[in-house]
Formats: structure tokens, sequence, C-alpha cells
């Protein structure tokens, strides 16, 4: 003992003795990111991180927080960002709130958000009070350099000359998004935006609504794989046989709340208050919206369609009214509705008219069962942690792979489906690190008790199967404590598994996702930046003037393929969908029956990862 604490009081000296060689914090760089200010340290010949440390007077763990991926293994030229504290005058000064002052109003004042206000004095948001004191931003003193550090465009200043045959779209601005980013979205520059609408800087908050001048792009989506697969060997298979019609008709339920929605709007605005849609109607109206552009494609290609528009209101004897009008004697599909209590009564009238029933959004498997004539487009989470595990058995059986086990009782039926899943595939793959999944608990907060199943020479795969929030959190923030502790350990890796309803979930830390690389199950996935995500974006614009979303791009997806199968098919399509294969925006249905006498649930699964705070798709 020691013998090893003199190594390590040596090594501490060593590392005070390198101290001089260092550039001084008063001399740093200072760079200003959401609001919160950083000492850009040079890693220079001989650095160490506890050198950085006791340079800059601050703990390993502000260090690590702010450089996420951050290792003893210094690099000469690294940069390394040091939290500057808020108790430090140079950098960080006090404002006393004054009588009918906001925070939008002192924000301004010192030249940053509110969001960053808020980020640096927590609990203001609640309101505020005369003579309190904000700590603020201010502007840096000789001596340092101050860098705001924002995205910057190459593109140089450009003349924008806006012509008839462009559109001009307002843009409500979203939290976190920066003129520089709505600028990529829009595909127009800085400077135009800045220009149309008289900004002075580059500064925008949650709320503005900018004036967006897009091109007009002379684009169609017409899915290729509608002409193509019009062969004798799609349109009979065994018994199956074509039943057309000059004109099909497919009903669209929505909760689109009419009535509730004109009552919200017609409220007065307070002080710096958008008007928005309800929630339950905006997805509603993305989803129409994406359907009919789907339904548009189809007809230029030769589709006969009569589409029938529901408010179901949330509503059961609306939706028992609705099933009673004179077309439902004839329908051919039932698109909808978005909520459980709607899905169960509309999929029982379904079924006694013998009605197709498309499922677009979320709902209990349950729904399927004994009802052979319903299509669950979203894939249930039991089988995304059934691809989750399957891909874990391909590509990591020869890693140290943990199963965390959930405390709700909701997720235990999942966690057993899991370990089991994996400990019989696992015995007949060669060369697997272990012979069966690891079976861990949480542990302490602290993470010491996760931290003795984790292997310091090689990657660690945990798999968190579980729904809920709290615990799902947990786990994240004990990982990360994991990581803190081992940052030394050059080898050592951890990834989460988990599922997408993780992104919803505003407790998850970000840089924790990143930071741990969390892997996670899905049933969709697009890129709106490339490939058939940028097409859609340029073509949806073109037609509505406005940006799609994840429900416009569902809405068009299951238009496109449904509608498709209709159009090919008749409306006995469901044999046929097998061979059916349709390019879709962020979908690939794989349609199978989950038991005898019921519905179908798509079983796509794809595993998606956070890379440098970016999603990428790693495979099907």
């Amino acid at each position: 003992m020691g013998i090893i604490m003199k190594q390590i009081f040596l090594t501490c000296i060593f590392c005070l003795g390198l101290i001089p060689l260092m550039a001084q914090p008063e001399n740093a760089t200072v760079e200003t990111i959401n609001g919160k200010k950083y000492y850009v340290h040079i890693v220079e010949q001989g650095n160490t991180l506890y050198g950085i440390q006791t340079l800059y007077k601050t703990s390993m763990e502000s260090l690590l927080q702010a450089n996420p991926n951050l290792t003893d293994n210094l690099a000469i030229g690294q940069k390394v960002l040091i939290p500057v504290p808020v108790t430090n005058a140079e950098h960080y000064g006090t404002h006393i709130v004054a009588q009918g002052e906001t925070l939008y109003g002192i924000s301004k004042k010192y030249g940053c958000t509110v969001d960053q206000l808020k980020s640096l004095n927590p609990g203001v948001e609640s309101g505020l009070s005369i003579g309190q004191k904000l700590t603020v931003p201010i502007k840096e003193t000789l001596g340092t350099t101050e860098v705001i550090q924002q995205d910057n465009t190459n593109q140089k200043p450009v003349d924008y000359a806006i012509s008839y045959s462009d559109s001009i779209v307002k843009h409500v601005v979203l939290e976190h998004e920066t003129l520089y980013s709505i600028s990529k979205r829009y595909m127009v520059t800085t400077d135009t935006i800045q220009k149309l609408n008289h900004l002075d800087g580059i500064k925008v908050k949650k709320g503005d609504i900018l004036l967006i001048p897009v091109k007009r792009v002379d684009y169609q989506i017409v899915d290729k794989q509608i002409e193509p697969v019009k062969n004798t060997t799609l349109y009979h298979t065994g018994s199956a046989q074509l039943i057309t019609k000059p004109v099909y008709s497919v009903a669209l339920l929505l909760p689109l709340m009419l009535s509730q929605n004109e009552a919200e709007m017609s409220k007065p605005l307070k002080v710096d208050q958008v008007r928005e849609l309800l929630p339950t109607t905006k997805m509603s109206f993305e989803f129409y919206q994406g359907f009919l552009f789907a339904a548009d494609s189809l007809v230029s290609a030769g589709l006969n369609v009569s589409i029938y528009v529901y408010d179901t209101k949330k509503d059961s004897a609306t939706i028992a009214g609705i099933f009673q009008k004179t077309e439902f004697s004839s329908m051919d599909l039932v698109v909808g509705p978005m909520y459980q209590s709607e899905v169960n009564v509309v999929s029982a009238l379904c079924q006694q008219k013998s009605i197709p029933l498309v499922l677009p959004f979320k709902v209990d498997a349950a729904v399927i069962n004994q009802n052979p004539l319903v299509y669950k487009t979203v894939a249930s989470n039991m089988t995304l942690f059934d691809g989750a595990v399957d891909y874990i058995l391909k590509y990591h059986a020869k890693h140290n792979i943990l199963i965390v086990k959930p405390t709700s009782t909701a997720d235990l039926a999942i966690y057993e489906r899991c370990r089991e899943r994996f400990n019989t595939a696992i015995a007949g793959i060669p060369g697997a690190m272990n012979d069966h999944i690891i079976e861990v608990s949480a542990g302490s907060n602290s993470g010491r008790d996760l931290d003795t199943y984790i292997r310091k020479d090689t990657v660690n795969i945990v798999l968190v199967p579980s729904e809920n929030i709290k615990f799902v959190a947990g786990i994240m923030t004990r990982l990360n404590s994991v990581m803190n502790s081992n940052y030394r350990s050059s080898h050592m890796k951890l990834i989460v598994f988990g599922i997408e309803d993780w992104n919803k979930y505003e407790d998850l830390d970000v840089m924790h996702k990143n930071r741990l690389s969390q892997h996670y199950a899905t049933y969709r996935f697009v890129d709106m930046n490339e490939g058939r995500g940028l097409e859609f974006v340029k073509a949806y614009r073109n037609r509505f003037g406005t940006d799609p979303t994840v429900f416009s791009a569902q809405g068009f997806d299951i238009g496109l393929y449904f509608l498709g199968a209709l159009h090919l098919y008749g409306t006995q399509f469901d044999p046929f969908l097998k061979n059916y294969e349709v390019d879709l925006v962020q979908n690939d249905f794989k349609f199978q029956t989950v038991a005898d006498g019921s519905g179908k649930e798509n079983m796509r699964v794809a595993v998606v990862m956070y890379n440098n705070y970016k999603l990428m798709q790693l495979t099907e």
C-alpha cells in the first residue's frame, strides 16, 4: 500500500510541476456556448488532465461534463473547454430587476437569449420580482478574446431576388434553433433571411416569426415502384383473385377537434404568446396533409379514389354515427384513428362491416387479436426489443453484454423475453464472450454497483428493456457516472440499447445519450437532410409551403402504401402484400400475422444510434 501511495504522490508532484509550462487562464480565449462561458485551453507538450484541472481551479467532473469524450490521452493542439465559474466577475455580472422588466427585455440588454438567462438562473422561469438579482453574461474585458460559438456558413452574401415563382413561408422559431440551422433547413443563406426580415444581427428566439423565401422546385413524388410491379406474377397468388373497382372509397378518421380548436384560437393572446393549433389538431392535420399528398401522387398514376375525412372528436358516439353514414356501405379501407379509446370502437365497427383497418399510430397490440382485417403499422415495444436483441447477437456477441432488470411490472415481461431470447441464441454463436446475458440491477445512485460488472478492456453493451422514463433516466445517469470514474480506461466503451420512445423524454440528457452511444430500435427512420428524406422535404414545401414533420411523413407513407395496394391489387390486396415493395420516406412495412385469426403487425426493426449528436441508421 505504501509503495502505491508513493507512486500516486509522485505523479501529482509531476503534474504540478508542469503547470508553469501552460498558458495562464487570463490569456486564454473565452467561448460562449448557449449563454455559458468557457475558457479554451489548447493542449501543449506535457499537459495532463490533472494539470489543466489544477491550473483552471476546476473539478474533473466539470471538465468531463464540458468535454464528454475527453480522456487522459491528450493530443497536442487538442481544444479543451473549461467552464468559467458564474462567480467570476470578469465574465459574469449581476442585474437587479427593476419594475416592469421582463426576461425578454433583460436578455436584449445583455445580448443573450431568454433560455440562456434561465440556464444561468434556475427557477427564474416562474417569474421575476423587483430587486431580484440575476446572473448575466457580460462583454469580455481587454486581455481575453471572446468567440460566440455558433454555426457559420461558408456561403458568400448574395442578393436574393424574389420572383413570383417563389413562395414566402412563415417559420415560427423553435427552441434551440439558430439562424444558421433555419437557413440550412430552407436552403437559403442567413443573409437572405436577415435582409427579408430586417434583422440587425443573427440572434433569434423561440416564437419569432421569420419570412423565408423558398425557391419553387419542379418535383413530383410518384412512386417508382408503382408501374414496374404491374405484372401477372404479382396479380395472382394461389387462389387470390383481383377484385377491382372504378372508384375506391377510403375513410380517414382523425381527432381533428375542430370545434375545440376554433374556440382555442379565438382566445386573446398573452404577451409573448404564440398562437398555435391544439397539439392533437396539429398532429392530425399534418398526417392528413401527408396522406393527401400521397393520394395526389397516385391519382396522377391512374388511381381513382374518394377520400372521406371525418373528425372523430375523440368521442365513441361520434364514431358510431360516422359508421352509419351511407358511404360506409361500400367503404374499401379505413385509416385511423389516433387514440386507444377510439381504436377499440373503430376496430369493432370495421370488423362488423368487413372493412380493412389501418392503424397509423401507436396502440396496444391486443387490438389485432381476433381481427384479421387490422394492419398495425407501428411495431410494438416487444417487437422492437426483439430486434434490439437480434442486432446485439449479430454484431456484439464477442463483447460484454448486460441486461438491467427493471422495477415496474409492465417492463418485466419485456425483460424476461429479452433474456430468454438472448440466452437461447447465444449458445449457437462461436467465440461469444459470455454464454449468457449478465443480469444486473440499477444499484446505488453513484453507479458503483453497475461499475462492478463493466469490463475496462472492451466494449460493454447495456440493454435496458424499459419504457419507464424515471427508471431509464436513472440508469443513464448511473452509467454516465461509471464513465466519469473510468475516464482513464481508454479501451472501455459503453453502448446503451433502448427504444425510440426514449426520445420523447426531455428528462434524458442528450449529452448522456451521445456519450453512451445510445442505440435504439425503431420501426421508422428518415434523415430529412439527404436522400429520400430531402426529396420529400422539397416536394412537400412545393405543395404546402411548409416543412413536413414525422406525422406528415407517416401520413404520406401509409397513403402511398395502402392506396397503392388498392390501385394495383383491388379491394382484396392482402395476399399480395408479401411481394409488394414501395419506396417510402421513413417506413419499410413488413407485415406479419401475429397469430391465427389475428391481424398483421409491422415487424420492421431498424437500429439507430447517436453519433456526434446526430442520429444515424446502422442497419435494418
